[in-house]
């Protein structure tokens, strides 16, 4: 990100494009790695979610629209010997990604959550008008 920030303030230009760059790249490190693959009974969805708790993310299909949400908080505590805060941090991080991703057979999507990479097996359909249904992680 230092690569952003202007070295001679003449060069600044216009602050709004500055702060818009510095915007993208703060979205765009906070958002889930994700790689998708087309067979040809199937898509193949690998998501990176390093440090999310299974029981922290949900994936849902409806409309065409495959999500992928998850969250994730964090608590740090420091005391002294008599128990008084030093410092105490907290965090909390919410990502999601959606991807539209056509003739889904959602009834049998398989979803695998192993070393911090969601793993979801799309087999392919026909069109059907289908209600979608949100998918367990095994």
């Amino acid at each position: 990100m230092a690569n952003l920030i202007p070295r001679d303030f003449k060069d600044l230009g216009n602050a709004e494009d500055l702060f818009g760059k510095l915007m993208n790249n703060f979205w765009q490190e906070r958002q889930i790695s994700t790689d998708i693959k087309e067979y040809d009974d199937h898509y193949l969805v690998k998501a990176d979610l390093p440090g999310v708790d299974k029981n922290d993310i949900k994936v849902s299909y409806v409309n065409n629209i495959l999500s992928i949400t998850a969250t994730q908080s964090a608590e740090k505590e420091e005391k002294d010997d008599a128990g008084r805060y030093l410092r105490r941090e907290r965090s909390s991080s919410s990502y999601q990604r959606s991807f539209t991703i056509q003739d889904i057979d959602d009834a049998n999507i398989k979803a695998k959550f192993d070393n911090g990479v969601l793993t979801l097996n799309l087999p392919k359909a026909g069109y059907k008008d289908a209600p979608g249904s949100n998918i367990t992680i095994e």
